[in-house]
C-alpha cells in the first residue's frame, strides 16, 4: 500500500502533485487545510477545539491536527498521500505515535526566484481549495475568477521569512524520511512532475509487494526452525526414503540440504501453509547426527537474506564524493555479482558499472571502517553501517536498521567466504 508525503517549499507544486497523485492512483489526498474544514463543519469534537483556536487567532496544536489526519488516514483503503505535511520535528513524531508513517517521500526542489514569481501571483478559489495564477493559469469561469484572493501570505514581503522557514524546519523533518525520499525538480510542466512521481510511487508499491513476499517466505521458514529446534540434541535417526531427497555421497541425506530443500518447498506454497506441527512431522526425520540449534537460527537468516538480494531492497549508498543516496541493492540468483540502481526504476536492470563481484570481497567491515564512512558517516548510526571490501574499493552501505545490518553481514560474510 502506497503511503507517500509530498514535501517541498511554498509555491513548488505540492497539492497540485498530491492531488494528482491522489486521482491516479485511487489514494486518499490528506491536506490538512482540507480535513480541518471538514470537521469544523461537522463539529467535532476536534473541530470545535480548532474553530475557537482560528476564532482566537492561535494555531491549532499539532496534537489536534495530528489526531485529524491520523483518523483519516485510517480510512484510506489504497494508500493515502500526505500533501506537505508533517512539517515539524515534533509533527513527525506524533505522527509516528499515532502509526501514522509513509513509506515513501517526494522532495519537490524549486529555485528561490522561481518560489517568489509563483507565490506573488498565486491566486485561490476559497469556495474549493482549487489554486490558480495570476500571469499564466486563470479559470476560464466568470464565476470562479471573481472570487478569486490572493492570500495574506502570498504577498512578496512574506516570501523570503517562509522560505527560510521551509529550509530550517523543512530541513529537519525531510531528515526524518531519508531511507524513503526521492528528489523532484519542479522548475518545469507539471505534466512531466506527475508523470515521474506516479513512475516512482507505482515503483516503490512494486519493491513493497516483494519485500511482502519475502516476509512471507521468512515466516513459512520461521515453524521449520522452531520444529528443529524443539527437536532433543541427541536424536539419530535415518531419513525416509523419499523421491526427492538429497543424499550425499554415503547414501545418507545432508541434513543441511533437507532443510534448505524444505524451506524452498513451503515457500511454493504460500497459498495453504502447513502448520507447525506438520512442519515438526517433516523435518524431524532429516536430522542426522547432533543439531546444533544456531545451525538452524543462521539457515533461517540465510535464507532470508537471500530472498531479499533476490528480490532488491533499497540502502543508504555512501560515495568518495557528494552526499550519500539511495539505492535499490540486488544480486543475480546465483549470488555471484552485486548490483545497485536508482530505486525509481521498474524493473531490476543489472549494469556492469554500478556492480562489484562478490568473489572480489576480501572482507565485510561493520561499523565505520573506511575512509567514505568517515567522510559521510554519523557515530550515531554506526550500527547500520557495513563495507565490503575489494582490493581496490569498497563498497559502502548503510541499512535501514541496526538488525538489518546485522543481517546483511551475516549474509554477505556467508557469501565471501
Amino acid at each position: 500500500m502506497i503511503q507517500a508525503y509530498v514535501s517541498g517549499p511554498p509555491g513548488s507544486g505540492k497539492t497540485t502533485l498530491s492531488k494528482r497523485l491522489a486521482a491516479t492512483l485511487q489514494l486518499e489526498h490528506l491536506a490538512t487545510g482540507d480535513i480541518l474544514r471538514e470537521h469544523i463543519k461537522a463539529r467535532t469534537d476536534l473541530g470545535v477545539v480548532a474553530k475557537k483556536c482560528i476564532a482566537a487567532k492561535t494555531l491549532v496544536p499539532d496534537d489536534v491536527i495530528v489526531e485529524m489526519v491520523a483518523e483519516r488516514a485510517a480510512r484510506a483503503p489504497h494508500g493515502y498521500v500526505l500533501d506537505g505535511f508533517p512539517r515539524t520535528p515534533e509533527q513527525t513524531r506524533l505522527l509516528k505515535k499515532k502509526a501514522v508513517m509513509p513509506n515513501v517521500m517526494l522532495v519537490l526542489d524549486l529555485p528561490k526566484e522561481e518560489i517568489r514569481l509563483r507565490i506573488t501571483g498565486r491566486r485561490m478559489d476559497p469556495k474549493t481549495g482549487d489554486i490558480y495564477h495570476a500571469d499564466f493559469h486563470l479559470p476560464s469561469d466568470p464565476e470562479v475568477l471573481a472570487r478569486l484572493i490572493h492570500r495574506d501570505d502570498d504577498t512578496a514581503e512574506k516570501v523570503p521569512a517562509r522560505i527560510e522557514a521551509y529550509a530550517h524546519y523543512g530541513a529537519l523533518t525531510n531528515r526524518e524520511f531519508i531511507n524513503i525520499a526521492y528528489d523532484l525538480d519542479a522548475d518545469r510542466s507539471i505534466r512531466d512532475v506527475v508523470a515521474e512521481a506516479t513512475d516512482i510511487l507505482r515503483s516503490v508499491s512494486k519493491v513493497q509487494a516483494r519485500k511482502e513476499a519475502g516476509n512471507q517466505l521468512s515466516a513459512l521458514a520461521l515453524p521449520i526452525a522452531k520444529a528443529l529446534l524443539e527437536q532433543p540434541h541427541e536424536i539419530e535417526c535415518s531419513p525416509p526414503k523419499a523421491r526427492n531427497s538429497v543424499r550425499s555421497d554415503d547414501g545418507r541425506a545432508s541434513r543441511a540440504h533437507k532443510v534448505d530443500a524444505e524451506i524452498q518447498r513451503v515457500g511454493l506454497e504460500l497459498q495453504a501453509p502447513p502448520s507447525v506441527d506438520n512442519n515438526a512431522r517433516v523435518v524431524a526425520p532429516m536430522l542426522l547426527g547432533r543439531f546444533r540449534p544456531e545451525d538452524t537460527a543462521k539457515l533461517v537468516e540465510m535464507e532470508r537474506f537471500k530472498t531479499m538480494l533476490i528480490s532488491g531492497f533499497d540502502i543508504i549508498k555512501h560515495g568518495r564524493r557528494g552526499a550519500p543516496h539511495t539505492r535499490t541493492l540486488f544480486s543475480d540468483v546465483e549470488f555471484k555479482r552485486l548490483f545497485w540502481q536508482k530505486p525509481d526504476k521498474k524493473e531490476l536492470k543489472p549494469k556492469l558499472d554500478q556492480s562489484i563481484a562478490l568473489s572480489d570481497v576480501v572482507e565485510v567491515r561493520r561499523g565505520i571502517k573506511t575512509e567514505v564512512f568517515n567522510r559521510s558517516g554519523d557515530a550515531a548510526k554506526a550500527g547500520r553501517y557495513l563495507s565490503l571490501m575489494a582490493d581496490d574499493r569498497t563498497l559502502d552501505i548503510e541499512a535501514a536498521t541496526d538488525d538489518i545490518c546485522g543481517l546483511l553481514v551475516l549474509g554477505f560474510t556467508h557469501l565471501t567466504q
